[in-house]
């Protein structure tokens, strides 16, 4: 095995599976990008990413001697990009918080409308039958 842990390589797409994509490496070594290692965002698909053919830059991560295998990483070779959750989790709670004034905290709409509508909804079930 030529390379070590942490080199930075360029490898030729193979094969693409739903779990990752087979790298051929110029010296007919061969590896694999799981699919956690494609991108640090969700990744549904591995074809929005990399195409069959294409060579790409990726670092050697892990080393499968007895297979004579490496496993490779594409995020860890560009810009990463951070998904701040904490934040996404701050906004989201903020939309959907809101206070109803003490003022409109009864029931009377809905006891005032109650049996007209159970009357509506009785009338359109019998015209579809």
């Amino acid at each position: 095995m030529q390379y070590k842990i942490g080199d930075i390589v360029l490898g030729t797409v193979s094969g693409i599976q739903p779990y990752g994509a087979f790298i051929k490496l110029d010296n007919n070594e061969q590896g694999l990008i799981h699919i956690s290692e494609i991108s640090s965002y969700f990744v549904k698909n591995i074809t929005q990413f990399v195409t069959i053919g294409q060579k790409i830059k990726i670092k050697v991560i892990e080393i499968l001697e007895d297979k004579n295998l490496y496993r490779f990483s594409l995020k860890q070779v560009g810009t990463r990009y951070r998904q701040n959750v904490r934040n996404f989790k701050k906004i989201s709670n903020k939309k959907k918080r809101f206070k109803i004034p003490d003022d409109q905290q009864d029931f009377t709409p809905l006891e005032q409308n109650l049996d007209q509508w159970i009357k509506e909804e009785l009338i359109k079930i019998g015209e579809k039958k």
